[in-house]
């Protein structure tokens, strides 16, 4: 899978939840089983990508000096339990980090914003989990306090869910969180703005793509990693986002 341009990419892989569909999930596709985490891991590794975390690729982008081969980077939304019990290991086990965007309301509770539109409940990480983590090298970022598309809500709830979970997270954690996500991938302009204001240094949507020394980093895209992406289906999606974003391959 190497490019035939002169810049390396990173492809921001997207994930949710660990484990077999659930029945009756109306996102039944966000499941991912850990043996084909494990598996999509490795292949990488045979194509020769290199893991490495967003910020990294950020502080990279930021420099003008990026990597000079390939590289990719794991992200989970929302902070599911699964993905500390499953996915975290996995990653651990690889030499590998993740970039892990957390409801902040949410955190040793369940997923009310899915539960509230009529989906299967999720445990979620507790507080003890998330610090865990940051401890070991993984990256929190927040998804907002509630779930929210953003662009549908007023100004002043907007400043709660992109400060109030910053600083609820940073309490947690006792480090700065950098990174935002947007839930849905549901943003405009007023909703970035808002973003850069709240302190953050960078985010991610949904939009398809990879990353680049020129992207946007308030508008960093990700490729959706969904239950069916076996090596080669995998390996299309990271074709049909580098295309997406000028690469000739």
């Amino acid at each position: 899978m190497n490019t035939n341009n002169n810049q390396p990419a990173t492809a921001v892989l997207l994930y949710h939840r660990m484990g077999w569909p659930k029945l009756g999930s109306l996102v039944a596709g966000q499941y991912v089983v850990p043996g084909l985490f494990k598996s999509q891991l490795n292949y990488l590794t045979t194509q020769e990508w290199s893991a490495t975390l967003l910020a990294d690729a950020v502080a990279q982008c930021k420099s003008g000096k990026p990597e000079t081969r390939n590289q990719y980077c794991v992200t989970f939304d929302d902070g599911y339990l699964s993905v500390y019990e499953h996915a975290c290991p996995a990653l651990v086990d690889c030499g590998a980090r993740a970039t892990i965007y957390v409801v902040a309301s949410c955190v040793g509770g369940i997923n009310d914003w899915d539960r509230k539109a009529g989906d299967q409940e999720e445990r979620m990480m507790t507080a003890a989990q998330v610090r865990e983590l940051a401890d070991n090298g993984f990256e929190i970022g927040s998804h907002t306090l509630t779930h929210p598309r953003l662009t549908e809500i007023d100004d002043d709830q907007l400043q709660r869910e992109l400060i109030d979970s910053k600083h609820r997270l940073e309490d947690i954690i006792g480090k700065p969180v950098e990174s935002f996500s947007y839930p849905y991938g549901d943003y405009d302009g007023r909703v970035l703005q808002a973003a850069i204001a709240a302190g953050y240094t960078n985010a991610v949507g949904t939009r398809l793509g990879v990353m680049v020394s020129s992207t946007a980093l308030f508008e960093i895209p990700r490729i959706n990693v969904r239950w069916n992406a076996i090596a080669p289906l995998l390996e299309r999606k990271i074709t049909r986002a580098m295309k997406a974003s000028g690469f000739n391959r």
